[in-house]
């Protein structure tokens, strides 16, 4: 049987366009959500609605310039109160 190793975390190479899926109830404060956070040039794609409509999701493409500033974009997004959920 092969031994599994820790690869560690993935080699991102900076600036790069993220994509940040953002969930919420209301598509469009969720969309003035995400563009209150980034407060940047940000494409917002709708991605798809949940079978009874409640949550709305959306694709959010923004160029980050490193880990730290990627993580705090996320962090931020998340701690909306208009955002239910951040992959």
């Amino acid at each position: 049987m092969k031994e599994i190793k820790d690869l560690g975390k993935a080699k991102i190479e900076y600036p790069t366009i993220w994509r940040y899926k953002v969930i919420g109830e209301n598509a469009k404060k969720t969309r003035e959500a995400i563009e209150s956070v980034t407060n940047r040039p940000t494409t917002i794609t709708f991605s798809k609605q949940s079978n009874r409509g409640k949550y709305q999701s959306f694709n959010a493409d923004i160029l980050v310039h490193s880990e730290e500033e990627r993580e705090k974009i996320y962090q931020d997004l998340k701690r909306h109160e208009d955002i239910k959920m951040v992959l």
